[in-house]
């Protein structure tokens, strides 16, 4: 155990890529001395385990996160390398109150995450394995893994996995709240493709959990997960590859907007076909912008350019159509920004909407909203809306008794994506109430009775039957009482222990 001026353990990452303890204020009262707990626990750590406290260049490393909006702070970092380790520290922050969040790709963004404060990081970066079973057509990961160490491993392997669409996200913390992407209406969700997981639980025990083994905990995990305990393994189903992805980058002229929009939400999407649209501000053109990213999979150029048609037909001022790699697809679809998106340290203040029905005139009167607040607002012209329609014949192909995740019929994922240079910039306040604002427009037209949301896009102010659905929660808060009754794993969009 290395004990420097600079004490880190990296820990393993629960459901959603994040676990945390809700006992900040009873860890205040204590008056407890964070270096002393951790220094009396060391002797029951591996030697390779390493601390980190704040002022040294690593404790930066093992906490940077991507979104600056609201987040989290430690007195302490610690990157363990063994699952005991895991097991250790999570016993220790147990039985001293102590605030914890457990982070593998640190990509949540959540306000509810802002609400550990003076707490422990438990980093699980040091778990980076990714073993392909050829034999079983499995794939196991650790709690570090981000998508972009799964799709060379994996593909070269001869096979495909779902997976979200940006390459710096955590594979097991996406997974854990569903795992929506590309590939949801060929293979269904990651949560479809979860065989088994290995889980450290609040009490410090090891559990394994599948569809044989604690099944009630299984059915849990997928699509509740953060709440139960910290993932150390994940075992998928993989798929044959299909080939190569064709791609479709277009934009279109902000006046064509009211055409475009009916155009994507009357489109028929056979399983392979995917539409991405994002409504942004173009800096260079000083104007707004509608961009499409499309993908297809399981065919050919000129099939794909059939299905594209009545998008084609629109005339988009640019278009860039090609054959990419499975692999390269997240970083070669939507204009090659993942590099630019996935860039650690920027502010993402978020909030998402589950859409089953399209209203086209909802998205023209967004459009409109957000092209009025980028002209009067010039420091949130970064600002955007992206709506992921992606098809749903394998998603709702799996019985919705069959996991926690209540939202199978959803057919766009609406993310609105308020941003500004950094925190405490003046326009926080407005651009937070637009975001809120178109919110409530896209919920009020969803095809749902009222708001709903896909967990690892909440706000954070969201209620637990919006998050969970309501006639999931029951099982859930049992579920809940079980495994974690004091919410040690309290932080990220918690689930109630108890519910009628």
């Amino acid at each position: 155990m290395h004990l420097s001026s600079s004490l880190l353990f990296t820990s393993a990452l629960l459901a959603g890529g994040i676990n945390a303890s809700p006992a900040t204020n009873a860890y205040r009262r204590q008056g407890a001395d964070m270096r002393t707990i951790i220094g009396d626990t060391t002797p029951v750590l591996s030697n390779t385990t390493a601390v980190h406290f704040p002022g040294s260049g690593d404790f930066f490393s093992v906490t940077e996160r991507w979104d600056v909006y609201r987040p989290p702070s430690y007195q302490a970092a610690i990157t363990p390398t063994t699952e005991a380790d895991i097991v250790s520290l999570v016993k220790m922050a147990k039985q001293h109150n102590i605030p914890f969040l457990a982070t593998g790709g640190r990509h949540g963004y959540g306000t509810s995450l802002g609400k550990c404060q003076e707490g422990l990081a438990i980093d699980l970066s040091h778990f980076k394995d990714v073993k392909i079973d050829k034999q079983r057509e499995t794939v196991t990961i650790g709690p570090g893994v981000i998508f972009a160490d799964v799709f060379p491993v994996v593909s070269d392997a001869g096979y495909q996995v779902q997976t979200g669409t940006c390459s710096c996200v955590g594979m097991i913390g996406a997974t854990i709240g569903a795992g929506i992407g590309r590939l949801d209406g060929v293979h269904g969700l990651v949560i479809d493709a979860l065989e088994s997981v290995r889980m450290v639980t609040a009490n410090g025990d090891i559990v394994e959990a599948s569809k044989t083994k604690n099944p009630e905990l299984f059915w849990g995990i997928r699509g509740a997960g953060a709440n139960f305990g910290i993932i150390t393994q994940a075992t998928y189903k993989m798929h044959k590859s299909m080939g190569d992805i064709i791609s479709f980058d277009l934009i279109y002229e902000p006046e064509q907007n009211v055409t475009l929009f009916n155009t994507v939400a009357n489109m028929y999407l056979p399983p392979g076909l995917t539409v991405e649209t994002i409504m942004s501000y173009n800096q260079t053109t000083e104007k707004p912008t509608i961009i499409v990213s499309s993908t297809y999979a399981g065919g050919s150029e000129a099939e794909a350019r059939r299905w594209m048609q009545p998008l084609l037909r629109l005339n988009p001022w640019y278009k860039d159509i090609k054959a990419i790699p499975w692999k390269r697809m997240s970083k070669e679809t939507a204009l090659g920004l993942d590099k630019e998106v996935c860039a650690n340290s920027q502010v993402f203040d978020i909030y998402g909407v589950n859409l089953r029905r399209h209203d086209a005139n909802t998205w023209v009167k967004t459009f409109n909203k957000l092209a009025k607040f980028w002209n009067e607002q010039p420091a949130a012209q970064s600002s955007s809306v992206v709506l992921e329609t992606w098809p749903n014949q394998a998603v709702v192909a799996v019985p919705d008794s069959e996991t926690a995740y209540p939202w199978r019929d959803a057919t766009t994922y609406v993310m609105i994506q308020m941003r500004w240079d950094a925190p405490g910039n003046p326009v926080e306040t407005v651009a937070d109430a637009m975001g809120r604002e178109l919110r409530n427009d896209y919920a009020k037209t969803s095809g749902y009775n009222g708001l709903t949301v896909y967990v690892n896009y909440a706000h954070g102010d969201e209620t637990p039957e919006q998050m969970y659905g309501r006639n999931k929660l029951h099982r859930l808060a049992k579920l809940k009482k079980q495994y974690d009754p004091s919410s040690v794993f309290g932080f990220h969009n918690p689930l109630p222990t108890s519910y009628p």
